[in-house]
């Protein structure tokens, strides 16, 4: 499976623009304009999701080095830097460090130091939650409500993960949406409804 895998990566490359023609020419004209009105729109908003997260995670930053110099912990920015670097990964963020971190002060009888790490930590994740859908809405021309509604959906269904991927496929749908791919949909489901109502009302 592997070797006919590079086979056909090989072939569908070297042949990329006979293949690119081929599939041209098979598709209506109308359905190739929404495919590039899609495929330019998701450019823009995929780049400005990514602009946002970079956005949230400097600010993350900025909190965690403030936060550290306060409790007077060595290496404060370089620490605060690494720190966002993980809060912007998937599956990751501050609670994987700072936690465990609090904890292991806390048995080792830094008591104050462990608070502060907490407290720390739940500014963060309280800041996050706030700017999050303003910041990912303003950047991907998208309204807050609607990013919210995306980030709460993705969070029921993957958690973290869930949240980051739920943009983006987000994103697609609107973008589908508004280039007409789900009007045969909805016009079906119109007429069913209706369909239905009508049976309803006859009995």
């Amino acid at each position: 499976s592997f070797l006919f895998v590079l086979l056909f990566s090989y072939f569908f490359i070297a042949r990329r623009e006979r293949v690119h023609a081929l599939v041209g020419k098979m598709i209506p004209e109308e359905t190739k304009e929404q495919i590039s009105m899609v495929r330019k729109n998701l450019k823009y908003a995929v780049g400005g999701y990514f602009r946002a997260q970079f956005k949230i995670m400097f600010i993350v930053f900025a909190i965690l080095a403030v936060g550290f110099l306060i409790l007077g912990v060595d290496y404060a920015l370089l620490l605060g830097l690494m720190i966002a670097l993980l809060d912007f990964l998937p599956m990751l963020g501050t609670g994987t460090v700072l936690i465990p971190w609090a904890v292991c002060c806390a048995l080792g009888g830094k008591l104050p130091l462990a608070a502060g790490l907490l407290v720390l930590y739940a500014v963060t994740q309280l800041t996050r939650q706030l700017i999050q859908p303003k910041i990912v809405g303003d950047s991907i021309g998208m309204d807050s409500m609607t990013t919210l509604v995306f980030l709460f959906v993705g969070y029921r269904m993957g958690g973290i993960a869930g949240m980051i991927v739920a943009i983006p496929v987000g994103l697609i749908l609107i973008q589908l949406y508004e280039a007409g791919a789900f009007d045969h949909v909805i016009k079906s489901c119109k007429e069913l409804a209706a369909d239905i109502y009508t049976l309803r009302r006859g009995r």
